[in-house]
């Protein structure tokens, strides 16, 4: 009798948990911005900051079908995603733009949304002014 070999992971489940955190993460960014801006103040800009964040979700799913979609086995056609060159260009091509105007648009983003707050001058230590014990020392 020959082994029958399963996934270890089903690709079902795998569309199901991504269409849950893709749908998901916005609510919950904006909830979880709206309760943090309730304790720290400001809950418009917190559930923005939130959302902001949580809008990830929907381009993993996004990407997620897409690259489904190019690797497809299609028995009617004999189209095999997976043996073709073309499809793993596209799909580095595609993700490495994606991954890069979203970092640009975060940083940005992050820029308005996180503004940099202002420092209290730091105090140096005597190992940084160099007290006379350190100077030449062994």
């Amino acid at each position: 009798m020959e082994p029958q070999y399963t996934e270890i992971v089903d690709i079902e489940a795998v569309d199901r948990v991504l269409l849950l955190i893709g749908v998901a993460m916005p609510v919950l960014g904006a909830l979880l911005g709206l309760l943090l801006g309730a304790f720290r103040g400001r809950p418009g800009l917190q559930a923005v900051r939130g959302l902001t964040i949580g809008l990830a979700g929907p381009v993993v799913l996004g990407l997620w079908r897409f690259y489904r979609f190019m690797i497809r086995l299609d028995p009617e056609t004999g189209y095999v995603g997976l043996h073709r060159m073309s499809v793993y260009i596209l799909n580095i091509v595609l993700f490495a733009v994606v991954g890069a105007l979203l970092g640009v648009l975060y940083a940005r983003l992050a820029a308005r949304l996180w503004p940099p707050r202002p420092h209290a001058p730091r105090e140096e230590s005597p190992e940084e002014t160099g007290s006379p014990n350190m100077q030449g020392g062994v």
